[in-house]
């Protein structure tokens, strides 16, 4: 299943403006020198990538949707920044690149729909990092998932009217339907999430260096987010 941003993409940086990627930044810094290079999978319209390369690392980002990576390399010229993005499957990728860190947020590993392509995509992280590099990523938590159930927002932005409605439709699957109004016309696009066990996601490549939910040290189990740190 194609789980890429479409039209939706286009409307991605406002709906998402009050993430606070600044969190994500904060979590990887104490695994980073500078001028460090970073790949970010699933990198969206470039925000986190744009971040990095403000911070002194040497960025790059990859994404399934060719017309968010369009969004991500409009604001890479608008900022005058070297940042190169890439349209690409995270579960299939091939760059001649090595990275010293490559990260994988904002629950983008649950998009991925079986086990199989969990594996596809650490295949894909292990062979592409140098020796000791880091792959830091985060889950969504049973308890996310569950929060997520019946979960409905109505927002009024300057110019569009967004319905995002989101559902259980079995106990492991989640299903966002996006309805988006414009001056133009409506789309509908519908998203689906798929909940993993942290056993489901590692690796006996990697060591294990920290598990935490929520940006904190300790992981409990009311804690919605919870990030890996895995090292080659």
């Amino acid at each position: 299943m194609n789980n890429s941003y479409k039209r939706f993409a286009y409307f991605y940086d406002e709906v998402t403006s009050e993430l606070e990627y600044d969190l994500w930044l904060e979590f990887i810094e104490p695994y980073l020198k500078k001028n460090d290079k970073v790949l970010d999978l699933a990198c969206g319209s470039g925000t986190f990538a744009t971040m990095l390369k403000l911070a002194g690392y040497n960025s790059y980002g990859l994404d399934l949707s060719e017309e968010i990576i369009e969004i991500a390399n409009e604001k890479r010229k608008i900022n005058h920044l070297d940042i190169p993005f890439y349209v690409m499957d995270m579960t299939t990728f091939r760059l001649d690149e090595k990275f010293d860190m490559i990260t994988c947020f904002f629950d983008s590993v649950n998009f991925l729909d079986n086990k199989s392509k969990i594996k596809k995509m650490l295949d894909m992280v292990y062979k592409h990092l140098n020796n000791d590099g880091y792959f830091i990523f985060d889950i969504a938590s049973k308890t996310l998932f569950n929060e997520y159930d019946k979960n409905e927002i109505h927002k009024d932005y300057e110019t569009f009217y967004l319905d995002w409605v989101t559902n259980k439709i079995n106990d492991n699957t989640l299903k966002h339907n996006i309805k988006i109004k414009d001056v133009d016309d409506t789309f509908e696009e519908n998203y689906y999430e798929y909940f993993y066990d942290i056993k489901d996601v590692l690796d006996k490549r990697f060591k294990v260096i920290k598990i935490a939910g929520d940006f904190n040290d300790d992981l409990d189990i009311e804690d919605e987010r919870i990030l890996i740190v895995l090292q080659k």
